[in-house]
């Protein structure tokens, strides 16, 4: 023997989001625009910091070519010149580097200097139930 069930109605799902919407405190970070606009400038000076590193690495290869020329002429693995080497492994090396220091420190500086109310929350928190902060 089977037992239904009603079916939800709509009010059944507005009831429930109200009664959590009461149940549980506003955990949502808001940022003011004036925080978000200071992240945003400097998340650009360092893309554009990052961006110049790059450029001037890939701006170096023909400059080293043509100035160098024991770049294209020297052989260090075999027949491979540092030229072929340094574009064939180094430059992969070097841009997964910039790639990675430039994600850690984006993502640093956002933590950072958004999403500081949520720090006060927790800091208010711990303070009203009587414990103290570890530093």
């Amino acid at each position: 023997m089977r037992h239904s069930s009603p079916a939800p109605t709509p009010e059944d799902f507005d009831a429930e989001r109200a009664s959590e919407a009461d149940a549980s405190p506003d955990t949502e970070v808001r940022d003011t625009p004036a925080e978000v606009d200071a992240a945003f400038r400097a998340q650009r000076g360092i893309a554009l910091a990052y961006f110049l590193v790059f450029l001037v690495l890939v701006a170096a290869f023909p400059v080293l070519t043509m100035t160098l020329q024991w770049w294209t002429g020297a052989r260090v693995f075999g027949e491979l010149s540092p030229g072929f080497v340094a574009a064939a492994g180094g430059l992969y090396l070097a841009f997964a580097v910039i790639g990675i220091a430039a994600a850690r420190l984006s993502a640093s500086v956002e933590s950072r200097m958004l999403g500081g109310q949520q720090e006060l929350d927790v800091h208010a928190d711990r303070t009203a139930l009587g414990g103290e902060e570890l530093r």
